[in-house]
């Protein structure tokens, strides 16, 4: 089993209160190896957040010795709005909100556009493109993340 994995199955039962345990990735970078646990709220990730999470890992992951004695750094964080949603409760946050959507094949000759979240459920989601509600599969889509204004 990846480390990420181990460390995600172990740490998810912490996770109880407003603050969501939403992916963890083990990487390499240039200054070593970081264990990053990415994190969201309903109501936006702040630095406190992040230094909380941090504070109540550190035992867990010292007992847990993921990377069998290897040095890594640990990086808490918020998941960030150019990721994909993943979760019910990401999808419920993002409803009535614009988001890009890009499917594994084209649908009325564009793989890619902005549209706004109605819902999804566990067969597919609901979107408005243009005036118009349209469904599209979860097995069409490839990913859906939040749309950024500039």
């Amino acid at each position: 089993m990846k480390v990420s994995e181990i460390v995600k199955q172990h740490i998810s039962p912490l996770f109880t209160g407003e603050t969501r345990l939403v992916d963890v990735e083990y990487e390499k970078r240039n200054d070593g190896m970081h264990l990053v646990v990415y994190i969201d709220k309903p109501t936006g990730v702040q630095i406190e957040d992040c230094v909380e999470v941090s504070r109540m890992l550190d035992p867990v992951l010292d007992e847990l010795n993921p990377t069998n004695d290897e040095t890594y750094s640990l990086d808490v964080s918020s998941y960030g709005l150019d990721k994909p949603l993943k979760f019910d409760w990401q999808f419920k946050k993002y409803a009535g909100e614009k988001v890009e959507v890009k499917l594994y094949r084209k649908l009325d000759g564009r793989k890619e556009f902005v549209a706004t979240l109605l819902s999804r459920d566990e067969n597919a989601t609901q979107f408005n493109v243009d005036n118009q509600n349209i469904t599209i599969s979860n097995a069409d889509i490839a990913y859906i993340t939040p749309y950024i204004e500039f």
